[in-house]
């Protein structure tokens, strides 16, 4: 994700942790979609600059960047961190989901990736912008599509807690 919440960089050039990485028109969408996967298996989905989900390679959410708030993995929850600035420093406050906030988030997020699934089905309807990337347009299609399908299937479950300050 962007250093700065306002500052999306051009993820194509600059996202060099993400090989292989792809960025899609699909159908019903303004902004385009784009994919990445780390070598350690964890892939992201960036739906423009915003939702923005990245998962482990179990396909267990990690982070998510949702209408402007950072979230990040508890294990049990999701904790929405919040950026508070002042003239010497810039720390993070964070705020544990609890269960009703949790239960509504994770099923957006499950309905936004049902609804990819379903039109990533239809090659009409995902276009292919660019993508850097050793495979095939169609093997790299049939990957993004295994893990948007595991997404679906997991979307109750998080990963487990990211190590940060307390």
């Amino acid at each position: 994700m962007a250093l700065h919440e306002q500052d999306r960089e051009d993820l194509m050039r600059e996202a060099t942790a993400l090989f292989p990485r792809a960025e899609f028109q699909v159908e019903q969408d303004n902004e385009p979609l784009f994919w990445g996967q780390k070598k350690n298996g964890h892939f992201s989905f960036y739906f423009g600059s915003d939702p923005v989900y990245q998962f482990d390679q179990n396909a267990f959410l990690r982070r998510a960047y949702l209408n402007g708030q950072l979230y990040r993995t508890q294990g049990s929850t999701l904790a929405r961190l919040t950026r508070l600035h002042n003239s010497t420093e810039s720390v993070l406050q964070r705020y544990d989901l609890n269960e009703t906030e949790l239960s509504a988030c994770l099923q957006a997020m499950s309905q936004r990736f049902q609804q990819l699934e379903l039109i990533w089905q239809d090659p009409e309807k995902v276009k292919l912008v660019q993508s850097l990337a050793e495979s095939s347009d169609l093997e790299l299609h049939n990957l993004i599509h295994d893990q948007i399908r595991q997404v679906v299937q997991h979307s109750d479950q998080l990963a487990p807690r990211i190590r940060g300050k307390r």
